[in-house]
């Protein structure tokens, strides 16, 4: 009599933080800026943490999918983009596109509808929330946010009560976990986060 095995599948991802070990700030920061109920805060986001305001920022990357458009680009599940957000290009900053909205439908991945086409975006670009900083002939576009801190405790936000950030200042981050939502360059000094010397990214 054949034996017949079959696979199993678990839900799981790859470990953000090194043995989970993460030094915590005292205290929880106020999302800077409103986040959507249904969204997963996972280990290991950039954060851009406010002492004065007790706030922090998500710095938010994602690289862009196969099949979309210049307007219509497809990116990974688990980004944190929101409608009203501007994004830049990494690598290009010379304009600014408003998310106008954001097709969840697709179990593979979700489609942003930009404002306006950004001429020339291709598959494995990052996008980045970006700012204009200045006026007139002088303004220039850069990302919104520069991190000085890392999530440091997963959290599934539901929309109820009041919602925290955990925001860690000490942590070995593992560079896998972060393909989709990668690190900018120029937010590292070697191995470290350059605002953060205590926040180290490894392959392993």
């Amino acid at each position: 009599m054949a034996i017949e095995f079959k696979k199993q599948s678990y839900a799981g991802h790859f470990p953000e933080i090194w043995r989970g070990e993460a030094k915590i700030l005292p205290g929880g920061f106020s999302p800077k800026k409103e986040i959507q109920p249904g969204t997963v805060l996972r280990r290991a986001v950039p954060l851009c943490v406010d002492f004065d305001e007790l706030s922090a920022a998500i710095c938010k990357t994602v690289k862009v999918l196969a099949g979309g458009t210049t307007t219509k680009p497809r990116i990974p599940k688990g980004h944190y983009f929101s409608v009203g957000d501007s994004v830049t290009k990494h690598g290009d900053y010379s304009k600014l596109v408003v998310i106008t909205g954001i097709d969840k439908s697709n179990t593979e991945y979700d489609t942003l509808t930009l404002q306006s086409a950004y001429t020339g975006l291709a598959e494995n670009d990052v996008l980045v929330e970006g700012a204009s900083n200045g006026e007139g002939e002088k303004a220039t576009i850069a990302p919104a946010y520069e991190p000085n801190m890392i999530i440091g405790a997963e959290k599934n936000w539901d929309g109820k009560g009041l919602l925290t950030i955990d925001a860690a200042y000490d942590a070995v981050v593992l560079i896998p976990s972060l393909e989709d939502t990668p690190m900018l360059p120029e937010w590292l000094n070697g191995v470290c986060l350059k605002n953060n010397p205590n926040i180290l990214y490894i392959k392993q």
